[in-house]
């Protein structure tokens, strides 16, 4: 297993780095809470690792925090969660407000992540509440929706990483436009990304 990288970071994507080892590139796939800790392009870097092997190849997994890595190791020990639909909930929300999400049975907190249904938040709360100690749920919260226009920039940028996070075309467009209407179109990507990924 590949326990960390040190390099320099010569890429850097709200979904993933490239860093330079000795002249070795690695494409490290991460999320967006990692995005936000990591350094400039051009500078060192230490990033966590977790390798994925599949039966078609290998995918490798990076995270600035062990906190990360160890909530992504204990999200793909739950059946029908892969890597990927781990990534997103990393992306969508701290660990901190992942456990609280389950502990206190908030599925609709759960299933605005893109790629969790109802089922899957409702597996996942029965695996992992009593590992994070139980509370009482909170009332569903009715959020408004909208559609918006992706133009070059930002927006762009922040609508390409919603749909490899998993979104669907129409789904990123609505959550893009819930983020710009909370933060105004000046925000950063990583809290357009992230707001958008929140719901």
């Amino acid at each position: 297993m590949i326990a960390y990288l040190f390099g320099k970071l010569t890429q850097k994507a709200p979904t993933h780095l490239v860093v330079d080892v000795g002249g070795v590139g690695y494409l490290v796939h991460i999320p967006l809470s990692s995005y936000e800790r990591i350094g400039e392009v051009g500078g060192p870097v230490r990033v966590l690792t977790y390798l994925h092997i599949r039966e078609d190849g290998a995918e490798l997994f990076g995270f600035a925090t062990e906190e990360e890595r160890e909530l992504f190791r204990t999200l793909i020990s739950v059946s029908g969660v892969g890597p990927r639909l781990a990534q997103a909930v990393l992306s969508a929300m701290s660990p901190e407000e992942f456990r609280r999400a389950v502990v206190r049975n908030e599925l609709h907190k759960l299933t605005s992540v893109p790629g969790i249904g109802r089922k899957t938040a409702q597996r996942l709360v029965l695996e992992l509440r009593e590992k994070f100690g139980p509370e009482e749920p909170v009332p569903l919260e009715e959020v408004p929706t909208e559609a918006v226009e992706v133009g070059r920039g930002p927006s762009e940028e922040a609508f390409l990483a919603l749909l490899s996070l998993g979104m669907r075309d129409a789904e990123a467009r609505t959550a893009l436009a819930r983020a710009r209407r909370r933060l105004g179109e000046e925000a950063p990507i990583e809290e357009l990304i992230r707001e958008a990924l929140r719901g």
